[in-house]
């Protein structure tokens, strides 16, 4: 719901998508910021839970403090350093840290590790019916100019968050994770099955990350510019578009019986290239169409995937991994932020220009296994142990 509003509120309000851009641009250096945090969290893991939970209580704090101040200073500057400030903070706190410790272990709080193959799907399918409710009631917010009450409600849902988290959840026993194939690991690295899946996230999530930072992420407002659809219109199909992925996400522990995670965290993100260059090709609805109803799918299917393949890591590996994908994730959607806004602050829409950042995402994203070829995890196995394994 921030994620929506905010950046769509001021970016209509101040009529630029520069100002927009600026809200994907300061999160991305955060979390890139949190990617050295890395062994300090790993040292913390025997209270992980209490210190997500005061996290959770720390950023609630943060959005009732901003909210007020947004409201006291209504003036354009103001709002952009306020909010812009709060965006920062939200990122390093809540999508930075959190995901090189929390974001697949976070489960283990509530459920035992066995059965979380079982809940991925359903939990994927439960965000996404958050998000089509938190997507409608943006688009009424943002239309209606009163986007800077959504930080005090988004504010309560963190509140019990956090309660839930240290009053409900509970420390998980040290427990070794189920393997893809019949072993994990072999001498030199992972396992055929476990390196495949992790070499497909690791090239996913920076590109997703960097074709949406190159124009995604602001598509309602390309869209109006561009006279495709008004930017409201835009928000609501995001809510709309994205039922066929919280469908899938709902019955995800059988759809993966048939189409296991590795095929999903492989093709989703070529679709999505592809769907993203058709769009900037030739702008129009039934582009803007497939290309939320793929993000739908990412919600819904790629980010169970993603925790499945992840689970699979060995404990001792799992941080070092996160780190590595957090990093890029970061890189390439501060690039991509910065390189958009060049192009945007010609105040024209310039589409081959953007889908040039799109391209250079994709060969750049393609190149980072072999970047991190001596990781153990992405190392190739020896050709005996290959044939063996």
């Amino acid at each position: 719901m921030v994620v929506t509003a905010i950046p769509f509120g001021v970016g209509l309000e101040t009529g630029r998508i520069e100002n927009t851009i600026i809200f994907w641009l300061v999160p991305a250096l955060a979390v890139l910021g949190a990617s050295f945090f890395g062994k300090r969290i790993s040292r913390r893991k025997s209270t992980a839970r209490v210190d997500y939970a005061r996290l959770l209580m720390g950023i609630a704090v943060a959005e009732v403090v901003i909210s007020l101040l947004t409201l006291l200073f209504r003036g354009p500057i103001s709002t952009l350093v306020i909010s812009t400030l709060f965006v920062a903070l939200y990122a390093f706190a809540k999508e930075g840290i959190p995901r090189i410790l929390y974001q697949v272990a976070m489960y283990r709080y509530f459920v035992k590790a066995e059965e979380y193959a079982r809940l991925a799907g359903l939990k994927a399918g439960l965000d996404i019916v958050a998000a089509l409710g938190a997507i409608l009631f943006s688009a009424a917010v943002v239309a209606s100019g009163t986007w800077r009450y959504v930080l005090l409600f988004d504010a309560l849902t963190f509140v019990v968050l956090s309660v839930t988290m240290w009053k409900v959840g509970r420390d998980p026993e040290s427990v070794a994770p189920v393997p893809i194939a019949e072993k994990t690991t072999t001498r030199s690295g992972a396992a055929p099955d476990l390196r495949a899946g992790l070499v497909s996230v690791l090239i996913a999530i920076p590109l997703f990350h960097g074709v949406n930072a190159a124009f995604v992420n602001y598509l309602p407002l390309i869209n109006q510019e561009l006279g495709v659809m008004a930017a409201s219109t835009s928000i609501t199909l995001l809510a709309v578009l994205r039922a066929p992925g919280m469908l899938l996400g709902l019955g995800f522990d059988k759809i993966r019986k048939y189409v296991p995670a590795r095929t999903w965290t492989t093709f989703l993100p070529v679709a999505y290239v592809l769907i993203a260059l058709t769009y900037l090709a030739s702008p129009n609805v039934w582009s803007v169409y497939a290309l939320l109803f793929l993000g739908g799918l990412n919600v819904g299917v790629f980010a169970p995937s993603d925790a499945i393949i992840r689970n699979e890591i060995p404990e001792a590996h799992l941080v070092g991994f996160n780190v590595i994908v957090l990093r890029w994730l970061g890189v390439f959607q501060a690039l991509a932020c910065l390189s958009a806004l060049a192009v945007f602050r010609t105040l024209t829409v310039h589409t081959g220009l953007l889908a040039i950042i799109v391209v250079a995402s994709v060969v750049f994203a393609v190149l980072l296994p072999r970047i991190h070829a001596n990781n153990p995890l992405l190392a190739r196995p020896a050709p005996s142990e290959a044939v063996n394994a």
